[in-house]
């Protein structure tokens, strides 16, 4: 992928930009649970909004439960 394009988040509707491998999406912290609940429920990318409230556990699983260690 050359620059950033516009997607559409799955989650809420709204336009945004990714930037594929050098995207803002990787600075944001998220659990490989959360990770995993993102694929398991979406094909593609969310938006920054959307993104955050997964990382701050508010969309997805529970945070305390994203925050456990894999056993």
């Amino acid at each position: 992928m050359r620059g950033p394009v516009t997607k559409t988040c799955e989650a809420c509707g709204v336009a945004f930009s990714c930037g594929g491998y050098q995207c803002w999406c990787g600075k944001v912290g998220i659990t490989e649970s959360q990770m995993d609940w993102i694929a398991a429920h979406y094909k593609d990318c969310l938006c920054p909004g959307c993104l955050g409230k997964v990382a701050a556990g508010e969309l997805g699983p529970p945070l305390s439960q994203s925050t456990q260690p894999a056993t």
